[in-house]
């Protein structure tokens, strides 16, 4: 269960680190490729309603959906092998253009065909983001600083989702379905090839380092760090699987808490849309106070800090699930904000800090393709395994489930989370 990692001095140990103003270019632009890496993956829920309209069948769509699915947790483990090994500038420019060009494809030729092959496909392109992003903020920030810059970062998630969603939806507003995808995969393609010509993959290329480098990190057992070395270390495998049951939990309330608001809570017209935000609302003050309390308090091991959380996040689940019903607006924004608050805190950390803790700067994409590949199974599962529950059982076995795949992610953390350091130097 232990894992060590040998630090060595920098490739160039008179280097002076990296001026902040480019530590923070480099930061800014990985957060706006995340950030419209959503404008090429929330668009056709945005455009599910026209496309039926015009003849696409409901269950083509959905069919759909499960293949992106399925390629996103395989590309989740490719990506993460590439961006060890190409860094993550060439695998960020690659995968939007890529992603940007399949999307792009379906508005020339609205054709079922081309819809299943260019979104199927866009799974494997949208899988480059996580990795690569999380392996240049850690090439970029030092480990001291990680967990309050990465609770920033992370808000791009958030923002991202919602943005995309909001520009969807004034594109079909205002021009028609077919100009969503032409439009986001314009602005995806020449997002990508920003960050082709301004993103630097490491300090090294341009003469800087830091002190406490880890590019030539070892495992315990003295071999390289590498995509093969993540994929057998106990602890990337425990957060993958601590990671499952919240992307379980955290897709399944993106994709059904407005239908829930409105049938079984009774809110009507417009308002499940607006009160499902307090989820992410409340992630993302989660996410900044978490960065800040990760560092502050729990440096060498944040992963206690997402036990916590995770635990958190199960009493409120709780409560919600009894409450929910007999709320007014207001009391179920505060309930889904409680659940978002302590949700994105253990998820930046578990899929983000702490991989990149266990990986170090040599194999942090593989580690965060791991994490994210396992846990997108519980992605997966969201699109289905929810609307079996509710039909069975009632949406409170939703919640039920929700408090039952806490409970795996909380076991599968807890050896980690015991060890008094993550990562032995």
């Amino acid at each position: 269960m232990r894992t060590t990692r040998t630090d060595h001095p920098a490739e160039n140990p008179a280097a002076p680190p990296p001026p902040l103003s480019l530590q923070s270019r480099m930061v800014i632009l990985s957060y706006l490729a995340y950030f419209f890496y959503y404008f090429t993956r929330k668009h056709l829920s945005v455009a599910t309603g026209p496309l039926v309209e015009q003849g696409f069948s409901l269950e083509t769509i959905g069919y759909v959906n499960s293949a992106y699915a399925v390629c996103y947790a395989i590309g989740q483990f490719l990506s993460g092998a590439l961006g060890d090994r190409s860094g993550p500038r060439i695998a960020l420019c690659a995968g939007m253009c890529l992603s940007g060009i399949a999307t792009l494809a379906f508005g020339l030729f609205p054709f079922v065909a081309v819809l299943a092959i260019g979104f199927t496909a866009n799974g494997l392109f949208q899988a480059t983001g996580w990795p690569a992003s999380c392996k240049l903020i850690t090439l970029w920030v030092s480990d001291a600083r990680r967990g309050r810059v990465m609770g920033f970062w992370l808000s791009c998630y958030i923002l991202g989702s919602l943005a995309a969603t909001a520009f969807s939806g004034f594109i079909l507003k205002e021009y028609g379905w077919k100009e969503i995808f032409l439009v986001n995969g314009v602005v995806v393609t020449v997002i990508g090839i920003i960050q082709g010509l301004f993103l630097i993959n490491r300090p090294e290329d341009r003469g800087y380092s830091f002190e406490t480098s880890t590019a030539k990190s070892e495992t315990a057992s003295g071999e390289r760090h590498g995509f093969l070395a993540m994929l057998v270390n106990p602890s990337v495998l425990l957060l993958g699987l601590s990671y499952f049951g919240l992307k379980y939990t955290r897709y399944t309330l993106f994709a059904w808490l407005p239908f829930y608001l409105e049938k079984v809570v009774g809110l009507t017209r417009d308002a499940p849309a607006y009160v499902s935000n307090g989820f992410e609302a409340g992630g993302v003050v989660g996410l900044i106070l978490g960065g800040f309390f990760a560092d502050r308090f729990f440096p060498r091991n944040r992963c206690r800090l997402a036990l916590l959380a995770l635990l958190g996040m199960i009493v409120v689940v709780y409560i919600y699930r009894l409450a929910s019903t007999g709320l007014e607006i207001t009391g179920n924004v505060a309930g889904l904000a409680a659940i978002g608050f302590f949700l994105y805190i253990a998820d930046s950390i578990i899929s983000g800090t702490a991989a990149q803790d266990l990986g170090g700067t040599a194999s942090t994409a593989s580690a965060c393709g791991i994490i994210n590949g396992i846990g997108s199974l519980g992605q997966i599962l969201a699109g289905i395994v929810p609307v079996k529950l509710a039909e069975w059982y009632g949406w409170n076995s939703v919640f039920i489930s929700f408090i039952v795949f806490g409970l795996i992610s909380c076991l599968a953390v807890l050896p980690v989370a015991l060890r008094k350091k993550l990562v032995e130097t």
